[in-house]
């Protein structure tokens, strides 16, 4: 299906669409689906799950389906569609923040930041996807309202995605243990408590929200699931003492994320206080068991860090050299250059001058052959003029002698 629209529609004939349609992509027997189909499909599910609140078994498949559509398509569209549903549940939340100061998520951005840590890694702390999306969780966590029994329980949710996006790379996050105490001090008397965080009357009307008021037993109780849309009464000890169950259980699960942490014993200190007097005014037996175990694990965590707890320790500093005034010793003259240099570039200052004394020599050398080749040409080249020139006159006298015999001739003639 191309659209939501069609998606719904054959979802409504057929309940086994979801599977026909993975099946029709796992089939080899037929020609591939482009990937551009396929992203579609893909934002397709997106838009169809945030519709569903309420259908456990429907919203597993879909995401198993988005999983595994995911690894098949991994590219810009996908990750962009993502992120725009990131930037919209953020500005959502920013108007919130800015009309009351304090928000109250629904049910789909806790099942959105779900599927995220499902689809990919929360352990990875520069991940373009899972690092705004974390971000945008402790914003949430941040500005919690705790107003009543029902906010709490989506704070209750929020902490546990938190637990779930963490429990691998025990990243801390300042933002959890605030909202951890303030929650455990709604539970505490005032005027028992020794430490005590102020609050905004905009974030808290009660005080004493989940101060139980009478005996309350919790062997029956069932557990806090996403999918409860069932309004808590503000006034029923039952309700209360399911969720202070529920987030002493998370409080457990806390401080064994962070029990590596070298700061654990001032991070667990402050819940000490509140465990102790819950665990003395309570009226449910279960609960005050639950406090004295948690106190009793705080005592074994920070037994155990401070035992293997090292402070930090200044390095011991180098003893400093006195700076002794030395005489600056100048070079010796003895009549010829200071020959103390480096046996390297002495013998290389040696070979340059025996060069340039030898290349001298051999110039001049050059210059006496070359006058002395000249010389002898000139020589040979006058004695050759001198001979030609005798020749001539010799040829010259001879002419004229026969010349004048011949005369004679004639004149006898």
């Amino acid at each position: 299906p191309s659209d939501i629209d069609k998606l719904q529609t054959r979802l409504s004939d057929d309940k086994n669409t979801l599977s026909t349609i993975w099946k029709r992509i796992n089939d080899k027997r037929l020609p591939p689906i482009p990937k551009s189909v396929l992203s579609n499909y893909f934002d397709v599910l997106l838009d169809y799950y945030e519709t569903i609140t309420s259908n456990k078994i429907l919203l597993n498949q879909i995401g198993k389906n988005l999983l595994y559509l995911l690894q098949l398509v991994n590219n810009e569209q996908t990750k962009s569609n993502i992120l725009n549903r990131l930037k919209q549940y953020h500005v959502t939340l920013n108007e919130q923040i800015e009309n009351d100061k304090f928000c109250q998520v629904d049910l789909s951005f806790i099942l959105f930041l779900k599927l995220i840590a499902h689809l990919y890694p929360t352990s990875d702390f520069l991940h373009p996807i899972t690092t705004p999306a974390i971000t945008l969780l402790v914003q949430a966590i941040n500005h919690s309202s705790l107003k009543s029994l029902g906010s709490c329980r989506q704070v209750l949710f929020l902490i546990d995605l938190v637990k779930q996006w963490i429990s691998r790379s025990h990243r801390y996050v300042p933002e959890i243990i605030v909202l951890l105490i303030k929650l455990i001090q709604l539970a505490c008397p005032i005027e028992k408590s020794q430490y005590f965080i102020s609050s905004s009357s905009k974030q808290i009307e009660n005080n004493q929200l989940l101060v139980l008021k009478k005996n309350i037993d919790l062997s029956n109780s069932t557990k806090l699931t996403i999918f409860d849309t069932n309004d808590l009464d503000d006034n029923n000890d039952s309700h209360r003492a399911t969720i202070l169950q529920t987030y002493l259980n998370h409080l457990i699960d806390f401080l064994q994320i962070y029990e590596s942490l070298s700061a654990i014993v001032e991070i667990a200190e402050p819940f000490k206080s509140f465990l102790v007097t819950i665990a003395d005014t309570t009226k449910c037996s279960q609960i005050s068991s639950q406090c004295r175990e948690i106190l009793n694990l705080i005592d074994t965590i920070q037994t155990t860090c401070l035992t293997n707890r090292k402070h930090l320790e200044q390095g011991k500093e180098q003893a400093k050299m006195l700076k002794l005034f030395e005489p600056r010793f100048g070079p010796v003259y003895e009549g010829k250059k200071n020959s103390r240099l480096p046996k390297e570039y002495d013998e290389r200052l040696r070979l340059r001058r025996k060069y340039k004394r030898e290349h001298k020599s051999v110039t001049r050398a050059l210059v006496l052959d070359t006058e002395f080749i000249a010389r002898e040409e000139l020589k040979q080249q006058v004695e050759k003029d001198t001979q030609r020139k005798r020749k001539v006159k010799d040829i010259q006298a001879q002419l004229s002698m026969q010349e004048g015999e011949y005369r004679k001739l004639q004149k006898t003639k």
